[in-house]
């Protein structure tokens, strides 16, 4: 996070420049991008010797966007997929713009003398699709803050269609924000957040233990030298060293997850800028989960269902013209009586041949589904490190369908 430096913030607002790029992103996303910017017009050209906003207590404030399906055909064919549905690669784009627009205006202070906040996202804890989306019928994508730290807020996104979405939403999703000052680019202390509702003290009391678990973690983890070995994973790097040696009397039901591993590489154009001057974040979360997908695909040998984003995480900014490489692999499979599931990974590395040097930006966990009639097969870890990487992964994945 120290590396984040927004060309936009450090300048106060974006440049024309800058927002060109919004040319090139969805309909939902320029929109957004185009409020946030008439929000943030007042605030154009301050220097750093502006004072800090006073910090205000505020209630949730829900925030909504439309997709006119049902009435836009243009729209519906830019967010068409190849099966007649709608591309989910594209909504991941429009969850990461919302949520930066909700954060935008919890954090957006009264004054506008003093100094907005830098907001970054920071990881995505959730993102759960229970039903397929139809483009024949309109989309309402909403969302408010449902918890805050001292520089970090929660914002809960949720995706409705039809009459019926009261009840029900169709896809829910879960971003945590950082907020930085945009010109030292350390913590910047936020308005808290101050829930009304049973529902949005619920919420809050959610995320406050769950931040709380996550420091005693942390905590724990730093106290902790070496790897565990479990009966699980001794097991998984015993039959795996038996398929690296023993290939040809190897089980047919299982691989390694080295031979899993598919990878794009590309050059990051400015035309998938945001409006500071970085790559998007949504643009990010569309490829990765387009080659998750692809790989899912080729492994099951049948169109995989997505189901759900376990946990993304943003570990450094990536800007135009750095060469990115996405690497997937699928991490687990499991065969049922109704449906069998994928977890696929995909790690994000700005690559720089040059200099030598590659680094770690970002890492996605996606979950897929395919139909019964195909088994899967199992897929082993060949070192240590993969083993304990596997456990934890399937550890947070069961505690998060217990908790659903």
């Amino acid at each position: 996070m120290k590396q984040l430096q927004v060309l936009g913030a450090v300048r106060g607002l974006a440049t024309k420049a800058d927002m060109a790029s919004a040319a090139f992103a969805s309909p939902v996303t320029r929109k957004l991008w185009q409020d946030r910017l008439s929000r943030d017009s007042k605030r154009a050209n301050l220097s750093p010797d502006a004072p800090l906003a006073k910090k205000e207590s505020r209630k949730p404030e829900n925030v909504s966007v439309v997709y006119s399906f049902s009435s836009e055909s243009v729209l519906q064919e830019q967010y068409r997929s190849p099966w007649g549905l709608v591309r989910v690669g594209k909504l991941l784009e429009d969850l990461d713009s919302l949520a930066g627009n909700i954060a935008f205006r919890h954090c957006e202070p009264t004054d506008a003398a003093t100094r907005m906040p830098l907001l970054v996202t920071a990881s995505v804890d959730s993102i759960a699709l229970t039903k397929r989306l139809s483009l024949q019928e309109d989309v309402k994508l909403s969302g408010q803050v449902v918890w805050t730290g001292r520089s970090a807020l929660d914002i809960r996104m949720q995706l409705s269609q039809g009459s019926e979405h009261l009840e029900k939403a169709s896809l829910e999703a879960l971003f945590t924000f950082v907020a930085r000052d945009p010109f030292t680019l350390k913590s910047m202390e936020i308005n808290p957040l101050v829930p009304s509702t049973d529902t949005e003290q619920t919420w809050f009391k959610e995320r406050e233990a769950l931040a709380q678990s996550r420091k005693a973690a942390r905590d724990a983890a730093k106290q902790l030298s070496g790897l565990r070995v479990s009966a699980e994973m001794a097991e998984m790097l015993q039959e795996a060293k038996n398929l690296v040696d023993l290939p040809a009397l190897g089980k047919g039901d299982a691989m390694l997850i080295n031979d899993t591993v598919r990878e794009n590489l590309f050059v990051c154009q400015p035309q998938h800028q945001n409006m500071h001057g970085r790559i998007f974040g949504g643009f990010l979360m569309r490829r990765a989960f387009e080659l998750g997908f692809a790989t899912a695909f080729m492994f099951a040998g049948a169109r995989p269902s997505f189901d759900r984003v376990g946990e993304i995480s943003f570990l450094r900014p990536v800007d135009s013209g750095d060469l990115l490489r996405l690497t997937s692999k699928v991490l687990h499979t499991a065969n049922g009586p109704t449906r069998n599931t994928l977890m696929v990974e995909v790690e994000a590395s700005v690559t720089r041949p040059e200099e030598v040097s590659s680094n770690q930006t970002n890492n996605f966990i996606f979950h897929f589904h395919t139909q019964p009639h195909k088994l899967l097969k199992r897929v082993l870890p060949s070192t240590l490190e993969g083993a304990a990487h596997v456990d934890k992964l399937q550890a947070e994945s069961r505690r998060e369908q217990q908790q659903s």
